[in-house]
């Protein structure tokens, strides 16, 4: 089956698009994962995160925004912070990918080292031209070794000459009074794992000799910011149920003294000189006697529990493992000794009071049970659904935070998990991986809750908004993907499809019962025409398929190109894999459907005739999906995205598509975005004028056009012309 010639029509007046606003992020916030937090000189917060790259708050955590590729970053996957000691403009980004610098607060930046997987920066507070830099060779090897810099920061090279292989570096340490002593520490972090062992070099980082070697293994290191000589070091317990130990070196790590049974990451400040505070990151739990912020105000003699994680602000979630965390995860705040920062592997938590209290800086609860995120996200979405009988009440799904309502257009979100399909998320997240509303009954929402992505999923549907929800029965232990509603078929029974191990199934009876209609082997995503029930589709990695019966067994037959079709196993959502993303049929006019398919070669498809010939619209390797504009089937916005579930920009990803003549002209539309990556989209249907799209790490965001349309044509074929990007 080859794409025909295009049809030749007389030549319309354009739909014409003048955009309101840049996009707009609407999230409930969180997700995960964030490697670290801190704060520059004058407040200024950064934390790094594996799938957006940099989030930057300039009003300590009340709102924030990214640093992406609009900056000049080229990775999303962002591992290291670093600040100048006193200029709040120069700033220092670790990634899988190098080391990037800025002297405008992250307003653009610029890679000056191309390689290697940065855990951790510092600039000395004694000559801020001298700084250093954790390096490992990729992201899941542990061979740590230190860069050097001695220009600020704008190049750098390798120095050290005798460290041992096997090292994860997790901390630099450096000495606030001279720039050529320092301190790191090895150990287990999020990818791979090192020896936990600690280092000394007195000579700019060339040479490292091993210190605490007799102690155990080590789990956190600081340097007194008021003492010459003076290193604090805490180690794991033997005991699995111990608090660790904490001891005192006064002559730069070569002896040391025993101070506490008593661990956790090591919380120093200036002018507190016998101040020492200590916070166990894994075992904030309430039932914990190791939970909270613990202060000696003696020197480590005696100890007091100044908080327990009890009373801390969690947000949203209700989940007692919120404060718990891995790695490195507490960064000072350079501008405050009263501060200090929790990034974890879903939450941005601080305090302003020297640890006697937390307070999340993600989201906020702006009425009862409902959330609005601070613009910290860094989400896993898959799919987005707006309900044709009240178009404001908008359902999002994510991965590990799972279901979220808006019922006031996206302003603010409710938590629409179901408890009992969430597994060990207990309700506080969970994994949606579809979602469908009914066109004419308000409150009508189905969905597919796993409790991880990687786990079978429970079909689920729910009258009252996702407030309560009903478990179908009859479909396989699997993945339920690519929902799709008969809009035709009876009110009170709908006719639904999706797929479940890459076959298809049917429900007649709203979704409470299901059978299989079509073994396809590789179908992952469904669709019925919007004008005629019988016409169904369903595509994934064997291509787009096709019954004319209602998706009766055996009336499918493969209708796409072969072109369509990817060559890859596995999930939708892993890297590898190609095949139809989307099917999106023109609820204009019968037959006439829109086809995304991801990988090599692929693209953009129309079909006018119910898929016998087909015209291919727009060449991209990270095709997502396609949406119509339900007030003009010449507007149609498509997206395309290099990330989906892990990360990952490639230039060739170009976010978010508009055309207003039917698919003859394309432009680019991400202003206001930091990465262009974007996959899911649909249009409000009470609003048109109102576009939602879901992007990898930054999540949903919507954007306000005004559209001029002055011609109606039920379709347009041209052949492509690019055009140049927004």
């Amino acid at each position: 089956m080859q794409p025909h010639a295009p049809t030749a029509f007389p030549t319309p007046a354009l739909a014409r698009a003048a955009t309101l606003s840049p996009w707009q992020r609407s999230n409930p916030g969180a997700g995960g994962w964030f490697a670290t937090a801190k704060a520059g000189p004058d407040g200024m917060i950064l934390a790094a995160s594996d799938l957006s790259g940099f989030y930057r708050s300039q009003d300590r955590g009340a709102s924030w925004d990214v640093i992406g590729a609009a900056q000049g970053l080229k990775t999303t996957h962002a591992s290291g912070i670093g600040f100048h000691p006193t200029d709040p403009d120069i700033i220092l980004l670790g990634t899988e990918e190098g080391i990037y610098f800025s002297d405008n607060r992250g307003d653009s930046v610029q890679q000056v080292l191309t390689d290697g997987y940065i855990t951790d920066l510092a600039l000395s507070p004694d000559d801020p031209s001298v700084g250093y830099a954790a390096w490992h060779s990729v992201w899941d090897l542990a061979d740590g070794q230190v860069y050097k810099t001695t220009d600020g920061g704008r190049a750098w090279s390798r120095v050290s000459v005798n460290l041992p292989g096997n090292l994860r570096i997790l901390k630099l340490i450096l000495d606030p009074r001279d720039a050529d002593t320092l301190y790191i520490f090895s150990g287990e972090g999020r990818f791979a794992s090192g020896l936990r062992i600690a280092f000394r070099s007195t000579d700019g980082g060339v040479h490292w000799t091993r210190i605490a070697s007799s102690l155990g293994n080590v789990m956190d290191m600081a340097v007194s910011p008021d003492t010459p000589g003076r290193v604090y070091l805490t180690t794991y317990d033997s005991d699995p149920d111990g608090p660790g130990y904490l001891y005192r070196s006064d002559d730069d790590g070569a002896a040391w003294t025993q101070l506490a049974h008593r661990g956790g990451r090591i919380w120093l400040q200036p002018d507190e000189l016998n101040t020492i505070r200590l916070i166990d990151p894994f075992h904030q739990f309430p039932w914990d006697e190791r939970n909270g912020v613990w202060e000696s105000i003696d020197g480590g003699a005696t100890w007091t529990q100044v908080s327990k994680v009890e009373d801390w602000d969690t947000g949203w979630t209700e989940a007692y493992w919120a404060y718990n965390s891995d790695v490195r995860a507490i960064g000072d705040d350079l501008s405050d000794p009263e501060w200090l920062h929790i990034a974890n592997s879903q939450f941005i938590f601080a305090t302003d009071d020297r640890g006697r209290t937390f307070f999340n800086n993600y989201t906020d609860e702006i009425a009862p049970g409902r959330w609005r995120s601070h613009g910290v996200d860094n989400v896993v979405m898959f799919d987005l659904a707006i309900s044709p009988a009240q178009p404001q009440h908008i359902y999002l799904g994510y991965f590990d935070i799972g279901c979220w309502h808006s019922p006031d257009g996206g302003q603010s979100w409710m938590n629409c998990n179901d408890a009992d399909s969430t597994g060990d998320w207990e309700g506080n997240g969970g994994n949606v991986t579809t979602l469908a509303t009914d066109p004419v009954r308000p409150g009508v929402v189905w969905t597919a809750q796993a409790p991880s992505w990687d786990e079978p999923g429970v079909l689920l549907r729910s009258q009252d908004y996702g407030e309560s929800w009903d478990a179908a029965s009859g479909l396989p232990r699997a993945s339920l993907l690519g929902l799709s509603v008969d809009g035709g078929s009876p009110v009170a029974r709908r006719t639904l499809f999706l797929t479940a191990r890459g076959d298809v199934y049917r429900s007649v009876d709203d979704g409470q019962s299901w059978r299989k209609v079509f073994d396809c082997g590789g179908c992952r995503y469904t669709a019925v025409d919007a004008r005629d029930g019988r016409l169904v589709y369903a595509g994934g990695e064997a291509g787009l398929w096709q019954s004319q019966q209602g998706g009766e067994p055996g009336t499918w037959r493969e209708t796409g190109l072969p072109e369509m079709r990817g060559e890859v196993d596995g999930a939708p959502w892993e890297y590898d894999w190609a095949g139809v993303s989307a099917i999106t049929p023109d609820p204009h006019a019968r037959g006439v459907v829109y086809v995304a398919a991801l990988g090599a070669d692929k693209g953009l498809y129309r079909s006018n005739d119910a898929g016998r010939t087909w015209q291919k619209l727009w060449d991209d390797d990270f095709m997502r999906d396609v949406a119509v504009s339900p007030a003009d089937p010449r507007i149609l916005i498509a997206t395309s995205s290099s990330a989906f579930m892990a990360g990952g920009y490639e230039p060739d990803s170009h976010g978010v598509l508009l055309s207003t003549d039917g698919g003859a002209t394309w432009t680019q539309q991400n202003l206001g975005m930091a990465w262009p990556l974007a996959n899911p989209v649909a249009f409000n249907p009470g609003k048109p004028n109102i576009v939602w799209v879901g992007s990898p790490g930054a999540g949903f965001q919507h954007r306000a056009y005004q559209f001029q349309t002055s011609f109606f044509l039920p379709f347009i074929t041209h052949s492509r012309v690019g055009a140049p990007p927004e």
